[in-house]
């Protein structure tokens, strides 16, 4: 990610990733520079999302947006403008390996 930053001729307002495998202490490897982050650990090792979100920009974690449902990844967070309306931004990641009826 840091990589593509360095290279990349835009930077993203948000980064969502999912599977972030974050246990313990390990977010604080991923730190990147001009961006805020954000994380839920979720209970496999394999699981887990996380958001950057620029600097400039201020949010509050809307945990009680998450879909509490031990089959998904979600995080959820309210970004808040002094020129118009909040807005809500999420991610949410289905594991393949989940049947889509515990998903309804």
């Amino acid at each position: 990610m840091r990589d593509w930053l360095n290279t990349s001729p835009i930077f993203p307002d948000i980064i969502a990733i999912s599977e972030t495998q974050l246990l313990g202490d390990k977010h604080t490897m991923v730190n990147i520079k001009s961006y805020n982050f954000t994380h839920k650990n979720a209970l496999t090792n394999a699981d887990g999302a996380e958001l950057y979100i620029k600097l400039e920009l201020i949010f509050t974690e809307r945990p009680d947006l998450n879909l509490n449902d031990d089959n998904v990844e979600d995080l959820c967070v309210e970004l808040f403008s002094p020129f118009k309306e909040s807005t809500i931004v999420g991610t949410i990641y289905f594991p393949p390996n989940n049947s889509a009826n515990e998903f309804s």
